[in-house]
């Protein structure tokens, strides 16, 4: 009976020290958050505009000063944002579960000089932890959703 249960505490070690474990993720990679636009102002503008009008919403808009903000928005993680790794570097944290990602994006076009306007798009991330803090954590983002943003814009002007 002593050896039974001695294998039993054996066996029960094993499965919660080894029974969790999965193989490490290749690091994720940093993506572009800004760009040089081989264009005008004028010309970015609209694209940008609508780039961005069209997929999130907009709180504020300045042609002037190149500015558009936007307002939060809940991304598409999946359950217990399975899928946080397309937009961000997951946060971590001592027993974190995690229900919920929402981004919001201030974006900046300057015409630095005739014919090249510099675009920069910082998304500010936060990331839903439902189990000890209950509360909203900063994600940083891995830039994926602002690349894309860029490259479509360069993809229109072409």
């Amino acid at each position: 009976m002593k050896k039974m249960a001695f294998l039993f505490v054996i066996f029960t070690i094993t499965v919660l020290m080894f029974g969790c474990a999965t193989m490490p993720k290749s690091p994720l990679q940093a993506q572009r958050t800004s760009a040089v636009i081989l264009a005008s102002k004028d010309k970015v503008w609209p694209l940008l505009v609508a780039e961005v009008g069209l997929n999130y919403p907009v709180q504020a808009i300045e042609k002037e000063s190149g500015l558009i903000t936007t307002q939060f928005v809940q991304m598409p993680v999946g359950l217990n944002n399975s899928g946080m790794e397309r937009y961000v570097f997951p946060p971590g944290g001592f027993f974190a579960t995690w229900a919920g990602l929402r981004m919001n994006m201030r974006i900046m076009a300057i015409e630095s000089e005739p014919g090249k306007t510099m675009i920069t798009i910082n998304a500010h991330y936060e990331a839903f932890e439902n189990n000890v803090s209950k509360s909203w954590i900063v994600a940083h983002s891995n830039g994926s959703v602002e690349n894309q943003i860029l490259t479509s814009i360069e993809q229109k002007l072409r």
